[in-house]
């Protein structure tokens, strides 16, 4: 898809102060006005706040009322989910989804064998015992592997300045 000369990127417009000032907004309900943005924010002036509610506007993602105040109109969130005013990176979900996958392995790898009072680590001395072994250790590997993915993304969204 080409892209027209004069059409700003949601990605490109959302950096720095500009996408601390979306972020914000996304987080809240209620529309905010210039000078609010300006003391949650900590901003030098009012027209700094306006500067950057009047580039969000310019993209369509922030709309001005009559009353002079600014709502977000459309929400655009590539690496977010909005949970009520939260916003949680994409990634953690399924960063808790695999932890619990390993803790799942961990439990069931911790439980005695069948005939045994032991772990199934003790019962390596049977073929039945090793394969059940190899088995289940290498769902927990997997699912180990899969969890260090997800976290190590989940952070690097946190780290980044990017919604």
């Amino acid at each position: 898809m080409a892209h027209s000369p004069d059409r700003i990127d949601d990605d490109e417009i959302l950096a720095g102060t500009t996408l601390k000032v979306y972020r914000f907004m996304v987080s809240r309900k209620d529309p905010i006005g210039p000078r609010e943005l300006q003391r949650a924010l900590h901003f030098s002036s009012p027209g700094l706040a306006t500067f950057h509610l009047d580039k969000l506007t310019r993209t369509g993602l922030v709309s001005k009322s009559v009353d002079g105040t600014f709502s977000v109109d459309r929400v655009f969130l590539k690496h977010y989910v909005r949970v009520r005013r939260f916003l949680i990176p994409r990634y953690m979900f399924y960063a808790i989804l695999s932890t619990a996958f390993v803790a799942g392995w961990a439990i069931i790898l911790s439980f005695p064998s069948v005939g045994s009072r032991d772990s199934i680590w003790a019962g390596l001395h049977t073929n039945a015992s090793f394969g059940l072994l190899v088995t289940f250790s290498y769902g927990f590997v997997i699912s180990l592997i899969v969890t260090v993915v997800f976290w190590y993304e989940t952070f690097k969204v946190l780290q980044n300045d990017k919604i």
